[in-house]
């Protein structure tokens, strides 16, 4: 038997009418030049209608900057070598050392012997290795802060010609912050587009120094096998579909129980890196998704440092006596866990007067005692930043138009924010999958990915949704 569709929604053949929820999403590549204009155009596909209900946004940074030489060497090409491990803290920049900075990933199986252990943590530092004096050839990197971006943008239905603002709109003003602390913006009224139709997206940017990727997603759902009906037939159904979208959904003669799926992930730290997992639905019933939820398991922050002997000395404490102290100019890289390096280090904003001189310089008799205290690592769960893409096993559908940037797709990464709430529960079938794919882009821990909803038992859909 065949579940009854939505009140008020049309009833189709088991094949046609079939609603699934779905994302589409423009991206823009911001240069960080004010008034530089970037757009991209939304394809509405060929196989049903698509119905927005909310819309949303989200900024994947490119945080990383370029450190020059920290070294002085001589040019590329000659024999001199520079060792990783003893390059003193004296020579990277201040502002990186406050901000933050990390060993580039692309360079990173360069900087620790191949032979050494290939985990995150433990590793060797390579014998030698010259750091190149151009950006590109730069082995430090300096992490920059995440910050808010502004802009102005329009959408143009271009298959009807209909702008949806009588101005540009700024983002603020229109879709909340940048960094997904806020719900989702729901539409007025759900807003439908046709199949092969178009919708044009421009932005103008307004935040200097801004660079990465600007994704923009229209979240919805799609009304499949509408693409070979007649367009006043394929518009009752979007209309009917629309109708009382606020009331629940109900099944007859099935006992519903709440239940989350979860996905996991070893995030590595290396951008680009592709990570994937499958839920299998089991055979009790089906499973209705109503939102989709996040988090990062981050290990600790700390830093514990492994000073070497030649640097420390004694000096007076200030309740008599002696203290053991260091250099901090003069830590080497070696004396930091590879790990940490790898995640990106800064050091801790309430440790800046003890760190710094009254000069400006790195603290010559730093306490000993307080060193493992210095550095806070940049692995934090609301930094990490990814893209997902979920792929709907018993119905063989993507659920969104390309990959999605985490806080686009799901808001914000420290959990301050409501789940995102599907605009229509979604089924899956018994012994169905789900299937998730992760591509990293920065952070590194367990990333869970929960989808949140209830479990049908002694029923189970057969053929609708």
């Amino acid at each position: 038997m065949a579940w009854p569709p939505y009140s008020g929604a049309p009833a189709p053949a088991a094949a046609e009418g079939m609603i699934i929820h779905y994302d589409h999403a423009a991206t823009f590549e911001l240069k960080g030049r004010p008034g530089n204009i970037a757009q991209d155009v939304i394809n509405v596909g060929s196989d049903g209608v698509f119905v927005a209900t909310a819309i949303g946004y989200g900024f994947e940074e490119q945080r990383a900057r370029p450190i020059n030489n920290p070294v002085a060497a001589t040019a590329l090409g000659t024999t001199q070598q520079v060792t990783p491990g003893a390059v003193p803290l004296s020579k990277v920049p201040l502002a990186s050392l406050i901000e933050g900075f990390r060993i580039s990933p692309r360079f990173a199986p360069l900087v620790f012997n191949a032979e050494a252990n290939q985990g995150f943590s433990d590793q060797q530092f390579a014998p030698d290795l010259f750091f190149g004096s151009e950006p590109n050839r730069s082995v430090l990197e300096k992490v920059k802060t995440p910050e808010d971006i502004s802009f102005f943008f329009s959408i143009v239905d271009s298959s009807s010609g209909r702008e949806f603002q009588d101005q540009p709109a700024h983002n603020l003003a229109s879709l909340g912050k940048s960094n997904g602390e806020r719900p989702f913006r729901l539409l007025a009224r759900p807003l439908s587009f046709l199949p092969r139709s178009t919708l044009r997206l421009q932005i103008a940017e307004r935040t200097e120094g801004a660079q990465g990727t600007l994704f923009i997603v229209l979240y919805g759902y799609k009304i499949l096998g509408a693409a070979a009906c007649p367009e006043p037939v394929v518009r009752s159904w979007r209309d009917a579909s629309q109708s009382n979208l606020a009331e629940p959904f109900e099944e007859p003669d099935a006992r519903a129980i709440p239940f989350d799926y979860v996905t996991t992930f070893e995030l590595t730290g290396n951008p680009g890196n592709l990570v994937e997992d499958e839920i299998s639905v089991n055979v009790e019933g089906g499973f209705m998704v109503t939102s989709i939820g996040y988090g990062l398991s981050a290990e600790e922050r700390d830093v514990e440092l492994d000073v070497p002997s030649g640097i420390i000395s004694s000096a007076p404490a200030p309740e008599g006596g002696t203290r053991k102290v260091f250099d901090l100019a003069q830590l080497p890289l070696k004396a930091f866990p590879s790990s940490a390096l790898l995640d990106g280090v800064r050091i801790r904003s309430n440790f800046l007067r003890a760190a710094l001189d009254v000069n400006g310089i790195l603290a010559g008799q730093f306490p000993l005692e307080l060193a493992d205290l210095l550095f806070e690592r940049l692995n934090r769960p609301e930094d990490v930043s990814f893209r997902y893409a979920i792929f709907d096993g018993g119905t063989g559908h993507e659920l969104q138009n390309r990959s999605l940037n985490n806080i686009a797709g799901l808001g914000i990464a420290n959990g301050d924010r409501p789940f995102k709430k599907l605009a229509r529960p979604m089924s899956f079938l018994p012994r169905s999958t789900i299937r998730v794919q992760v591509e990293e882009r920065f952070g590194r821990g367990t990333l869970y990915i929960a989808f949140q909803g209830y479990k049908l038992l002694d029923a189970g859909p057969q053929g609708g949704r």
